[in-house]
């Protein structure tokens, strides 16, 4: 049976790769609303802030998941008889 994505990954890897071009007016937009004084200020800004709301993401996503486990809500026992 063939993977449904395979096609997928192949046209991935195989096709050329092409740049986006900046939104310009998305671009100005952002300069503003955090006052940049330069397009380059504003994107760095932003591309920190995505990478600090995502670290933010995980870090909150991993807690959750600590606290289940403290919990005992994740059931073990069934990789165990997987196992065997």
């Amino acid at each position: 049976m063939t993977d449904p994505q395979e096609g997928a990954l192949t046209d991935l890897a195989t096709s050329p790769i092409t740049e986006e071009e900046i939104d310009a007016e998305l671009l100005a937009e952002a300069q503003r609303q955090i006052s940049a004084p330069s397009l380059n200020a504003a994107i760095n800004e932003a591309l920190r802030r995505l990478v600090l709301e995502e670290r933010g993401k995980r870090r909150a996503a991993m807690e959750r998941l600590q606290r289940m486990h403290d919990e005992g809500l994740f059931d073990y026992s069934q990789l165990d008889a997987a196992e065997e």
